[in-house]
Order: C-alpha cells, then sequence, then structure tokens
C-alpha cells in the first residue's frame, strides 16, 4: 500500500475510457459521485454508478474503466485491516480473514443501499485537510462496510437457519418506520439477500411483492390519520410518504373505494361509520395471507394470525398479478403490532 494513500482521501476524475488501477496491498475503498464505470478483474466486469461504493483487494488487481458520456468521478482511499487488529474483538478477528477473502473479487454496495448512502454521508464531512480528524471520518467509512460483512459472517457461521425461521427473525426486529422509510433495496440488505430474491420470498409469505406491502401499510397508517377530523388530507398525504396529493388521492381510492374525503365523513346516527359497498372490489390484500387481524366474523371474533387457514390465490397490489400463497403465518407479531395501534381499515 501506498503510505501517501493509507486513510487519504483522493478524488480521482477519468475521462471516457481512461483506466484507474489501484496497486499495492490492503483494500482500496471507491466512492462513485458521478459518471459511470466497469471494474473489470479478469472476465468480470462490474459497473459502477453515482453512489455506489465499491471496496477491493489490491493485490488482485483489477481496474476501473471510465464508460462513455462524460467523466467518471470518485473519491479513493486505502486501508490495511491488519492495521486495525486493536480495534476489533476476538470473534471479529476470527472472521477477518475470511472477510478479506471476499474482498478478491471486489464487492460493489449500490447506491440505493443504506451502507452505501451512510458511506457517502460520511465522506461528505470530510476536511480537505489530512489531519486526525480526516483519518478518523475515514475509519467511520470502512467501519460501516466492515459491519456489514462481520453481521454477514456471524449469520453465516451461526449454522445452518432455515429462509423462513431466518426472515421472520429480521422481518419481526423491523419497526414499522424502517420497513416504511426503507427502500426496496435497502430492506433486501437487511435480509440477507437480493431485491430480486426478497420480492420471492414475499410473494411466497404474503402473497404481494415488498413495494405492494408498503403501500398497504402506507394506506392502512393513512386511515388511522384520517379520523382525526383536525388532520388535513394533504398533510396524511405527506406524513405516510406521498409526495403529490393527486397520488395519494389515486391509491387511496383504488384501495378502499373511495377518497380520503368521503372516507372520512360521518355516515348513519352512529357517526364515523361507512357502508361496507364503498370499501372496493379489491379488498385488503392480507386477508390473503391471514396477516389481517381483522379477519373473521362480528359474531366469533376475528381469529388469530397463527389459525389463520389456508387461503387461494388471490390478485395482489402490485400489477393485479395473481399471487401464488401458501398460508404461512409469516411476520404475525409484526401484523399485531400494526393492529394494535389500530392502523388497519374496518373491513
Amino acid at each position: 500500500m501506498a503510505a501517501q494513500d493509507h486513510l487519504t482521501l483522493r478524488t480521482v476524475h477519468l475521462r471516457p475510457h481512461e483506466e484507474w488501477s489501484s496497486e499495492g496491498q490492503g483494500l482500496a475503498f471507491v466512492l462513485a459521485t458521478t459518471g459511470h464505470a466497469k471494474h473489470l478483474q479478469g472476465k468480470m466486469a462490474q459497473p459502477v454508478g453515482p453512489g455506489d461504493v465499491l471496496v477491493l483487494d489490491r493485490a488482485c488487481g483489477g481496474k476501473l474503466a471510465a464508460q462513455e458520456g462524460g467523466e467518471f468521478c470518485f473519491g479513493s482511499f486505502g486501508l490495511n485491516p491488519e492495521h486495525l487488529f486493536p480495534l476489533f474483538d476476538s470473534a471479529e478477528l476470527s472472521f477477518l480473514q475470511k472477510i478479506t477473502d471476499n474482498f478478491k473479487g471486489a464487492r460493489v454496495y449500490p447506491a440505493q443501499s443504506e451502507s452505501a448512502r451512510e458511506c457517502h454521508q460520511l465522506a461528505d464531512g470530510i476536511t480537505t485537510q489530512h489531519d486526525l480528524g480526516h483519518r478518523s471520518q475515514l475509519l467511520r467509512v470502512a467501519a460501516v462496510i466492515l459491519s456489514v460483512e462481520f453481521k454477514q459472517a456471524r449469520r453465516q457461521s451461526s449454522g445452518y437457519v432455515r429462509m423462513e425461521e431466518h426472515m421472520l427473525q429480521v422481518f419481526e426486529q423491523l419497526s414499522t418506520s424502517e420497513i416504511l422509510n426503507s427502500s426496496v433495496c435497502g430492506l433486501a440488505e437487511k435480509f440477507g439477500c437480493s431485491r430480486r430474491h426478497l420480492n420471492r420470498l414475499f410473494h411466497q409469505h404474503f402473497g404481494i411483492s415488498v413495494a405492494a406491502l408498503k403501500m398497504e401499510m402506507r394506506l392502512l397508517k393513512a386511515v388511522s390519520l384520517l379520523r382525526n377530523p383536525d388532520a388535513k388530507v394533504i398533510h396524511v398525504a405527506q406524513e405516510c410518504g406521498f409526495n403529490h396529493l393527486g397520488l395519494f388521492n389515486a391509491c387511496f381510492k383504488r384501495r378502499f373505494g373511495t377518497s380520503p374525503g368521503v372516507w372520512r365523513k360521518p355516515l348513519g346516527p352512529s357517526g364515523g361509520q361507512l357502508d361496507g359497498s364503498m370499501i372496493g372490489s379489491l379488498g385488503c390484500p392480507l386477508r390473503v395471507t391471514g396477516l389481517c387481524p381483522h379477519v373473521g366474523s362480528a359474531d366469533a371474533g376475528p381469529p388469530t394470525l397463527l389459525e389463520a387457514p389456508q387461503r387461494q390465490p388471490d390478485r395482489s397490489l402490485a400489477g393485479g398479478h395473481a399471487a401464488e400463497v401458501r398460508g404461512k403465518p409469516f411476520g404475525r407479531d409484526r401484523m399485531k403490532a400494526i393492529a394494535s395501534h389500530d392502523l388497519c381499515a374496518r373491513h
């Protein structure tokens, strides 16, 4: 490792078709800011774009080649994990060799992931003066990436866990706010799988996609907030993550069969009640998997999520495609928590 590169952030500009390589020992961290490039190593070519973070083992070679369409700009610094031995505990030291081996093929953390976003936020606050504060901030950037890898290594070393159990464990630990505010890529990182695989698992256990489940939870939250007669519809839309009032109205009407304004109007002598015909023909997508806490007759009361029977395929919110549902009580505690906060609409 070049001494001048150790924990020193340097900005690199590559014109189209120019190449950059990082030689020496240790790890190289690349934080892409603008433009596009490919990391070439043997027969492998990994695309790198704005917001991505690339980490590679310098001893294995490889180079970044800027693509057409403008300059590829990035910040880069070097780090030798062996220099951090005093910072690691015994468990982390036992995983360190395995983690450094993972970087021999280079790893790209996509811009949508929480780890990449955190790395760029930390890098934005780094001063140009190469002092102790500069190096400390770069250590924090490296710690973000290494923490992700340590967590993955611990999970793999803890023994084989069925995917369903792993999904359930992670899902139960997520707060409603984390589910609503995390991107699909961010959630996939939390579950330790790709975005495509996470959607497959959600279709298998929920009967809907990740995005559809998030949309349902946002709309259920909106229903709860609309019960406050003083809450303005536009403020409810913003609090539930809708940037445009028109989009909120359209999604709400498609889900419940009526607009937010009509929904909140008291009907009948009891007030605050809506005719069941106004709910809409689509119905609750969580009913299909037995996850809706309000499924059941009024006399018998809603069955618990553990007792939910196997359902037939229904049409999900995700594009209206039929989803095969296996009737597994996946995520039941999370849905009970949602029910306890009265986020689910009256069906």
